[in-house]
């Protein structure tokens, strides 16, 4: 789990500056660790009734490895790393959270007019780009490439998504009540012991925001000295906002969002960096 996944859609990295601290909560439930080349950090309002911290740790911990396995593009045997180096018209076996996360990327894709690819990425080395040219399947679970040079990376979307399924799999352990955060990426279940919204610190202004529950919230940093690619345009992007925050029904779909905001916050400069 060490170098999971890098956030990568638009600087090809980008650095996290949402510290998911809630105000006033030391004293609350908290599990953390390390995930996906950075850590996570879950607050409680309640231990879980029946389980002990340390099963429900283990609990994290398995789905985390799910995630890995699947989505990790380091890992040379996880299904994004076997589709990235699968021929064009393969069909290659995938756990269902990939298909899972690119349907979530691709819908992104198409209400933002191609801001958002998973594929841009690729060119850095010289590969192909777009997501109409994967294709999924649900049964069985799959996906496919119409072009050799095709990849992805998931680091713009990914860790959002991995709040989203630590959450889900808290509510079915029976917590109803806490709060998720992975690499800056937060997102709130019901509320705080004392009946208000979670509320969490932006790291660099300090300023507190409160998270209603299900509500999200998602960073996205343009790294120093890694410029962004507009991937409907193939040019790079000059950064003027550093980094952008934005707030979601989902912390995958608020990941992606966040990532497009930025990129239509700067502006395109030079010359195409996107090969076909």
């Amino acid at each position: 789990m060490k170098r999971l996944l890098v956030k990568r859609q638009l600087a090809l990295a980008s650095l996290l500056l949402l510290a998911a601290l809630p105000a006033a909560a030391a004293d609350l439930p908290t599990l953390a660790g390390p995930a996906m080349g950075t850590t996570y950090r879950i607050r409680f309002a309640r231990d879980l009734p029946g389980m002990t911290r340390g099963q429900v740790h283990r609990e994290i911990e398995l789905v985390l490895a799910r995630l890995d396995r699947q989505l990790s593009t380091w890992r040379e045997d996880s299904d994004a790393s076997r589709f990235n180096r699968a021929r064009a018209g393969e069909w290659v076996d995938a756990g269902p959270d990939l298909v899972a996360i690119l349907s979530i990327a691709r819908r992104v894709h198409d209400d933002t007019g191609g801001a958002f690819d998973v594929t841009v990425a690729a060119a850095e080395q010289g590969g192909s780009i777009g997501m109409q040219q994967i294709e999924t399947r649900e049964h069985p679970p799959a996906l496919r490439k119409a072009r050799g040079r095709v990849a992805l990376d998931l680091g713009g979307i990914g860790p959002g998504y991995a709040v989203d399924c630590l959450g889900g799999r808290l509510v079915e352990l029976g917590s109803v009540d806490h709060l998720v955060e992975l690499g800056g990426e937060v997102r709130a279940w019901g509320s705080h012991p004392s009946g208000t919204a979670w509320r969490v610190s932006l790291r660099g202004s300090g300023e507190v925001v409160e998270l209603s529950a299900g509500e999200a919230l998602a960073t996205s940093t343009a790294r120093p000295g890694r410029s962004p690619v507009d991937p409907r345009t193939g040019r790079v992007v000059e950064v003027a906002a550093p980094s952008v925050t934005v707030r979601g029904r989902s912390c995958a779909d608020a990941d992606a969002r966040a990532v497009v905001e930025l990129l239509i916050s700067n502006r395109a400069v030079g010359r195409p960096r996107l090969r076909e």
